[in-house]
């Protein structure tokens, strides 16, 4: 998604970069003489000034928030000194505010809103939804109106970094932390990367700051709360190679993993949960709701479903984990859930549904074509869930022996994102397509309503 830029964007930041620090040497007047003069100088004598002045972060577009207006970060500190931000959680250009792009320029390059539905724990009104390059949208009237947010939220070029997940926290929900990424690779120095991470808010969604000290890697997939202490959280990480090209790590490889805090994302640490662990992807991380310090995830290597870790459970709030089911361990799976006393699991896959009642020793499977999409068990009946295929929506009351079509979808470019059930009630559903459709049930499932589309009705709208 991002070779349609890079070449563009590199070239541009290349010169303006060398531009600006020649500039800061004293040769202003020579550059206003001869735009050709001045290229020949920056790549005669400052070429090796800009390489070591960024890796200092002391340029325009480094990590300590430089503003090329006054030619000051964040803390007040000039350019050109020796000021470092060793986490990348220097606001950048975070305070700048752009509408960014709300449609796709390719097909192949869908702007939707992954798996970032969140909603909040006790006021089944208040909704955020991520995007993949506009930022946090926002309702707090059950989905009727809408908001924008992206204070804080750094951006590279004309857009911001995808939203693929977002965590309200159970015991203080002013808190919320959100996986943001813009493909693998470091969330310092001056790359797209590096305006992602793990964000946090404090103020319900509202504003945001990166919380990274401890992350290598800014291709974060997942983030959970602990619903008892919003200091204890967990993302998982996902291993890749970078796609930037023009940039000194193209072709790099980045470490994945599962990696926690207890300080509120003021540092992680990463937890080692076995062979293979670095080049998995963790795209959940779910609790039991009656049993909080027992948690799942599963790790797959979409590349190579040998090197999947697979399903993994901890009983410690993820400080260690332990493998289980092995008889899915090599089966790609895109989404699970559980139910609420931890022993009933559901796992899609490409083809099917897996479903286990004795906490993934034993399973079953149902050929349900889920197209690998998501899936909801609903907290009071393990038996009625809610799920997705490539055309549309089902509800199950039966622990998928049935199921009754409850929204219709045209196959193949609008199919469903995400699936959440308000924790504080559980007749009310909400759901949102790659097209940013959003759709909500008031009788647990039974029958929706779409609300709006997001994109046509709030992104091209709020500027």
């Amino acid at each position: 998604m991002y070779l349609k830029i890079m070449n563009y964007v590199f070239i541009k930041n290349y010169f303006s970069n060398l531009v600006l620090i020649c500039l800061v040497r004293g040769m202003r007047k020579r550059l206003l003489l001869s735009f050709f003069i001045s290229i020949f100088l920056v790549l005669n004598g400052c070429v090796e000034q800009d390489s070591n002045e960024t890796e200092n972060g002391s340029n325009e577009t480094s990590d300590n928030g430089a503003d090329s207006d006054n030619g000051t970060d964040d803390s007040g500190i000039e350019d050109g000194s020796e000021f470092s931000d060793p986490c990348g959680n220097a606001i950048g250009n975070g305070n700048e505010i752009i509408s960014g792009p709300s449609e796709p320029e390719h097909e192949a390059d869908r702007d939707n809103p992954f798996r970032s539905l969140t909603v909040h724990p006790t006021n089944p009104d208040v909704i955020i939804v991520g995007t993949e390059r506009n930022g946090f949208v926002k309702s707090i009237d059950g989905g009727n109106n809408w908001t924008r947010s992206r204070k804080g939220l750094r951006h590279y070029y004309d857009s911001y970094p995808e939203i693929y997940d977002i965590a309200f926290s159970e015991n203080n929900p002013d808190i919320v932390y959100a996986a943001v990424l813009d493909g693998p690779g470091p969330v310092t120095g001056n790359y797209p990367s590096s305006n992602g991470g793990i964000y946090k808010s404090l103020d319900g969604g509202e504003t945001w700051q990166r919380k990274n000290c401890g992350i290598d890697n800014g291709w974060i997939w997942s983030v959970y709360i602990n619903p008892n202490d919003p200091n204890n959280a967990i993302i998982g990480i996902s291993g890749g190679e970078t796609t930037f090209t023009g940039w000194d790590i193209s072709g790099q490889y980045f470490d994945g993993g599962i990696y926690k805090t207890t300080d509120g994302g003021d540092n992680w640490h990463r937890v080692n949960v076995g062979e293979f662990d670095n080049v998995n992807s963790y795209m959940i991380i779910k609790s039991a709701k009656n049993n909080s310090s027992l948690l799942y995830t599963f790790g797959s290597n979409f590349e190579n479903l040998s090197e999947n870790v697979g399903f993994l459970k901890s009983i410690d709030d993820g400080e260690t984990w332990y493998s289980f089911a092995s008889d899915l361990r090599n089966h790609q799976i895109s989404y699970f859930d559980i139910s609420s006393n931890g022993n009933v699991i559901y796992a899609v896959d490409t083809h099917y549904i897996h479903k286990s009642i004795d906490g993934g020793e034993t399973w079953n499977q149902y050929n349900v074509f889920s197209g690998g999409y998501v899936l909801a068990v609903f907290p009071n009946s393990y038996d009625r869930i809610i799920y997705s295929t490539i055309d549309g929506v089902f509800l199950s009351k039966d622990g998928l022996e049935s199921n009754t079509k409850v929204i219709s979808i045209d196959q193949g470019q609008n199919h469903v994102s995400d699936i959440v059930i308000a924790p504080s009630d559980s007749n009310i559903v909400y759901v949102v397509t790659v097209g940013y459709d959003f759709y909500k049930s008031t009788d647990a499932g039974e029958s929706f309503t779409k609300i709006v589309n997001l994109r046509n009705e709030v992104l091209n709208v709020i500027p």
